[in-house]
């Protein structure tokens, strides 16, 4: 028999969504509205950018790394309003930025303008939009988190898949401002107020200071219709900086962020090195994105099932097994696989983490929680760039890159290993 009365994953998942469609339209919503600051869209403006303000792409390249620069030193104490501020007037704020910002860029008459714009970009859509999502999604629904996180994850893909197509076709008739200015048009016409009004139908305390225990929550941390553990008290952001568990934690939290921003973004002279053409490897990330989408579905089950902290420390693992097969194999087929495996832990731990500080640290403090490790991700990301660029420049470094790569996924699974079996801290 299988659980639920027999029924499969996806009629769990339909039935689901059927209970709470306003709340996970809701975070599919805000993960979609992350893409206007995303580096995939972003990048697809910039031959229009440099061409305008005269940049040359090393410029352009190091404006785009101070801005996410800044970003990443903003995010923690921008993300930690969420547990102070209602819901509905916080996701107000970080859309109006976002829209803010992409109206700054479409009017932008000089450089100083361009990278305070793509500051605004980064923070409000790369930053604060999946944080505000997500952690609605972790805080609100307990008992089906990982099912909650699952669904609203979809935008990621959703926008992945469509919107470069979007602006490709409009590039093609009207110019990047134009392009902006409708950006900050939908954002302000269709996300911000179908997402407030998807918030006050779903029937939740907008209010995270008045949240003391949640309905469906049992005494000592057990959820109502799961006996997995989750943390009986919430713990405060320092009680957690304190705590030995949540640094051995986090580089299995941020090499998957890491090592996909460094490899993707130089998936050209890898390409090279490995005697691949352009066009097979654009063909492979048709595996990363299928990988992505399925990972993280199955993952939403499994986590109500068997908890984060349990699936954690292998979530790193495929995307290590891909990298030895980018390393080993020389035929177009190996490029595949090393993108379906690492679009397979993209999937896992995106949803993973998120759903893990908060089966440790509790809901009432998740978003300072959350926006720590997310600054944290967006530093590694900036740095990611630095690290491989040198690589790739000296064809003979690549080998020895990609082996540090599989080397650092096995210290980061192990360490997280280590840091679930401990016992529960007392700050």
């Amino acid at each position: 028999m299988k659980p639920d009365g027999g029924r499969g994953p996806a009629s769990r998942y339909w039935i689901f969504l059927k209970q709470h469609p306003s709340l996970l339209g809701y975070g599919i919503l805000l993960t979609l509205a992350s893409s206007f600051g995303q580096t995939f869209f972003i990048s697809l403006f910039v031959p229009s950018l440099l061409l305008e303000f005269g940049l040359s792409a090393a410029a352009f390249g190091s404006l785009y790394a101070l801005a996410t620069l800044g970003s990443a030193l903003l995010l923690p104490a921008a993300g930690r309003g969420i547990d102070h501020i209602p819901l509905s007037r916080y996701t107000l704020l970080v859309l109006a930025g976002l829209c803010a910002s992409a109206l700054l860029l479409a009017s932008a008459g000089s450089v100083f303008v361009l990278g305070l714009s793509l500051l605004g970009l980064r923070l409000a859509g790369q930053g604060l939009s999946p944080h505000t999502g997500l952690t609605a999604m972790a805080r609100y629904v307990p008992a089906s988190r990982g099912k909650a996180l699952s669904i609203a994850s979809l935008g990621f893909p959703l926008g992945e898949g469509t919107l470069p197509l979007l602006v490709a076709g409009l590039l093609n008739v009207a110019g990047w401002r134009t392009g902006w200015f409708l950006s900050a048009g939908v954002v302000a016409a269709v996300f911000l107020p179908l997402s407030v009004r998807w918030l006050r139908t779903s029937e939740i305390e907008l209010d995270p200071r008045k949240i003391v225990r949640l309905p469906y929550e049992e005494e000592g941390g057990q959820t109502a219709t799961s006996g997995r553990p989750t943390s009986n008290r919430h713990w405060t952001l320092s009680e957690v900086l304190r705590d030995g568990r949540f640094w051995l934690l986090l580089p299995a939290s941020l090499l998957p962020p890491f090592w996909a921003t460094g490899l993707i973004l130089y998936q050209a002279p890898i390409a090279q090195i490995k005697g691949w053409s352009l066009t097979g490897m654009a063909s492979a990330f048709v595996a990363y994105a299928v990988a992505r989408i399925v990972s993280s579905l199955a993952v939403g089950g499994a986590i109500d099932r068997w908890s984060a902290r349990v699936l954690f420390p292998a979530a790193v693992l495929p995307m290590g097994v891909g990298v030895v097969f980018l390393d080993v194999f020389t035929g177009l087929w190996a490029a595949f696989a090393y993108l379906g495996l690492l679009g397979t832990t993209t999937g896992l731990n995106s949803n993973l983490k998120t759903a893990l500080w908060a089966e440790l640290y509790g809901i009432r403090h998740l978003g300072a929680v959350k926006s720590l490790g997310a600054g944290m991700m967006v530093l590694s990301t900036a740095a990611a760039p630095l690290v491989v660029g040198v690589a790739v420049e000296q064809p003979d470094l690549v080998p020895a890159l990609l082996r540090s790569a599989v080397v650092s996924v096995v210290v980061g699974s192990t360490l997280a290993l280590i840091a679930v079996r401990q016992r529960r801290a007392h700050p």
